[in-house]
């Protein structure tokens, strides 16, 4: 059987597939954590080939770009389960080489093989494990439903001659039946904004629950923890999320690592550099950075106080975004320059709307009309892919 997805193609493994499994299977980051040694030859990727990934519902990932195979999704019966799976019951396995981390392309894989095993193997529930300390296959699982079910210690890893402690997380198909057609709209707003601004964008969601986060955070680092918590509590119920986020918010959100949650975003005004952002203030407050670092905060009065900790925070923290992103810009915004969006826009392949006269705070009525219609057109043109 073949799956596909909207850029995947789940096959099964071909013995002509062993270069390119050696090719990511070798790399030490990748099989010792999820269980299994490191490949050390062609010729051994080719055995495995033969030998464990041509069992029954073994798919390589591939891009349809080219269909080569780039990592491994499974589902494990009963009998070779790692956990009590009852007879009606199925395990999923998978990985990923390290080239396509953080592109959310295991768990698309995964919903794919929810769906498989839910409707077409008639399964009643599905487990998904995990060793200590691999957080990347625990988000993974977090973002597909799965909700946390026991922990078993002192299991031996076979493959590899040790001992580890596992974590298993469950999900049931009447879960994922009601999460089928959940979807949410997550708006957090800019300094001095509110939650309540998100009744503004329910005309353009109308099959979306729209929810405004009235969150706490005054810090990227409290925002992170906030932010990451929310968002994961929220997927527990809705299979999509759209985030909305305006100055401030954008970066929070970028900052806190939840990228992989959200299926789009839409920022208004964001702040994409705060380092830069950080950097003008001090030269409008007329000091450097010397003295911030010795007096580690100075209060100004055109803002919040500079802050050396904040700076050093910001700096030593790069945000990495990977939701597809449209943003509007408005031309005479004072905090982030269309030098600062562009760059941003190139690194990040976001798409770009500038209104000419637009400030950051988009407020007038010439200005929020410009808003509503951006959103419209934005809004249909992604209703339109999804589609096709």
């Amino acid at each position: 059987m073949v799956l596909e997805t909207e850029r995947l193609i789940l096959r099964p493994w071909e013995e002509k597939d062993a270069e390119s499994l050696y090719k990511y299977a070798k790399d030490p980051k990748v099989g010792p954590i999820a269980g299994w040694p490191v490949h050390t030859s062609v010729e051994n990727s080719l055995e495995i080939i033969k030998n464990v990934l041509s069992a029954d519902e073994t798919y390589a990932v591939c891009l349809k770009d080219d269909n080569v195979a780039i990592g491994s999704i499974g589902l494990i019966p009963p009998a070779q389960s790692h956990t009590a799976a009852a007879d009606d019951e199925i395990e999923v396995g998978y990985w990923i080489g390290v080239p396509f981390w953080g592109r959310g392309l295991i768990p698309e894989a995964v919903k794919a093989l929810q769906k498989h095993a839910f409707l077409d193997l008639g399964c009643s529930a599905m487990w998904c494990g995990y060793y200590d300390g691999n957080e990347k296959s625990k988000r993974c699982q977090e973002k597909c439903g799965f909700v946390y079910h026991h922990t078993e210690e002192n299991k031996l890893c076979e493959l590899m001659g040790d001992v580890r402690t596992e974590h298993f997380t469950f999900l049931t198909k009447q879960d994922w039946l009601d999460n089928q057609n959940k979807k949410l709209v997550f708006y957090v707003h800019g300094k001095g904004g509110s939650a309540s601004e998100s009744e503004h964008y329910k005309p353009f969601f109308r099959d979306y629950d729209v929810y405004g986060f009235d969150y706490k955070a005054e810090n990227p680092w409290e925002a992170k923890e906030e932010f990451g918590n929310k968002v994961k509590e929220l997927k527990k119920t809705y299979s999509e999320m759209i985030l909305i986020a305006g100055s401030i918010g954008a970066y929070f959100s970028m900052n806190a690592g939840i990228s992989e949650y959200f299926e789009r975003a839409y920022f208004i005004s964001p702040i994409v550099n705060l380092e830069k952002l950080i950097l003008d203030m001090i030269s409008w407050a007329g000091v450097s950075e010397r003295e911030l670092e010795e007096k580690k905060i100075i209060p100004v009065d055109f803002g919040d106080d500079l802050s050396w900790d904040y700076l050093q925070y910001v700096r030593n923290n790069k945000v990495n975004w990977n939701v597809p992103t449209e943003i509007l810009y408005g031309s005479t915004d004072n905090l982030q320059s269309i030098d600062t969006i562009n760059e941003f826009v190139n690194d990040n392949g976001a798409g770009l709307t500038v209104m000419e006269g637009g400030e950051h705070w988009f407020h007038t009525k010439e200005q929020m009309r410009f808003l509503d219609k951006w959103m419209q057109e934005e809004t249909v043109a992604f209703e339109k892919v999804k589609v096709e």
